[in-house]
């Protein structure tokens, strides 16, 4: 009878040791990373481009290079490798100029300003599990504000473009993601119309490198 009890013993021994074995490994398995949710986040960088200015001819520009940060809303959707998402952002710019050359030197007379500017932006990207290369393309919108000296006048007009981009992305728990993104943001062109009998025309583009922290929902 000792001997029939050590022999199941010895049995039930080897036999957890090698359910051990197998069950181990597949703990430590890591599960894929998913992109598929909703994120709110934060980022900041620099924006650098200009302000162009024609009235008849008569030109002027203003160069950007100014701090830019704001706060940021999406959602991803992954399907095998691809994640597809929608972004929006509003970002502080704060930048104002004058033009050069300005009257004096026979250009325009002028200050331009820009105070704020935001994007409604699709993103397409393929994932490497936690790290996410992607591309960008939408709509860009914002407030640009000339104060004519010639005229005496002031306006600032809502004016819309486009904003094309792209950047890396790397998730670095479940919830929070950083990343480096570079946009070019085109706000049209415009007709400020201080005269009415000639065009006024105003055009703004620049550029903007920013790094962003999300967290994911």
């Amino acid at each position: 009878m000792r001997l029939v009890l050590g022999f199941l013993l010895a049995g039930m021994t080897i036999t957890g040791a090698k359910a051990a074995d197998i069950v181990q490994p597949v703990a430590a398995m890591d599960i894929p990373y998913s992109w598929t949710g909703f994120y709110v986040g934060a980022n900041a960088g620099g924006a650098f481009g200009k302000v162009d200015g024609d009235y008849t001819g008569i030109l002027g520009s203003a160069d950007i290079g100014n701090f830019t940060g704001g706060g940021l809303v999406g959602v991803n959707y992954q399907y095998g490798q691809w994640v597809l998402g929608v972004e929006g952002d509003i970002n502080y710019l704060g930048f104002k100029k004058e033009f050069s050359p300005g009257v004096d030197g026979g250009g325009l007379g002028a200050e331009a300003s820009v105070d704020a500017f935001g994007t409604i932006r699709g993103r397409v990207g393929y994932a490497f599990d936690r790290w996410l290369p992607y591309v960008t393309a939408g709509v860009a919108m914002g407030n640009v504000k000339i104060d004519e000296h010639v005229f005496g006048a002031a306006e600032t007009k809502f004016q819309t473009g486009y904003a094309v981009g792209g950047g890396a992305e790397y998730a670095f728990n479940n919830n929070w993601t950083v990343r480096a993104e570079y946009l070019y943001v085109d706000l049209g062109k415009k007709d400020f119309g201080f005269d009415p009998f000639a065009s006024y025309d105003v055009k703004t583009n620049f550029s903007v490198v920013r790094a962003a922290v999300a967290y994911k929902f």
